[in-house]
């Protein structure tokens, strides 16, 4: 007894390749979650009396984001990094008393950064779902 199973296996190839096209589709959505949730710590950040910027820059400024495309043999991975960068401003190094203070008063001000990352992520759940319409 014999089956064609060439339609099976023009399935199968097709959805090995989904990995490899979401990248491209997934790249912006990432880029644009990040930048929001930056935004979200900044605005946290400058509703510390402690470590908003006065007279110079505060923490807000060393805030940013950096992304990242991993290719692995034809799939992706999209990383983005957002925090207190010391390159962009030393205040950056004030980052872990303003999250989670110290022994004395007016550390840990500053709302966590896990919660900025929560926030934006109904966001990034909605136009992850818009970008990858259609895929399968």
């Amino acid at each position: 007894m014999s089956a064609d199973a060439s339609e099976l296996d023009g399935l199968a190839k097709s959805f090995r390749a989904i990995p490899a096209l979401m990248v491209p589709k997934l790249k912006g959505v990432v880029a644009k979650s990040a930048l929001n949730t930056k935004k979200i710590m900044q605005a946290d950040v400058r509703k510390s009396a402690h470590f908003r910027g006065k007279k110079k820059p505060g923490l807000d400024a060393s805030i940013d984001y950096t992304l990242k495309v991993h290719e692995f043999g034809g799939d992706g991975v999209i990383e983005a990094e957002i925090g207190p960068n010391p390159d962009r401003n030393p205040a950056a190094g004030l980052a872990g008393i303003a999250y989670f203070g110290t022994s004395k008063p007016g550390g840990g001000t500053v709302r966590n950064p896990e919660d900025a990352m929560l926030e934006e992520a109904p966001n990034f759940y909605e136009f992850a779902f818009k970008a990858t319409e259609g895929l399968l």
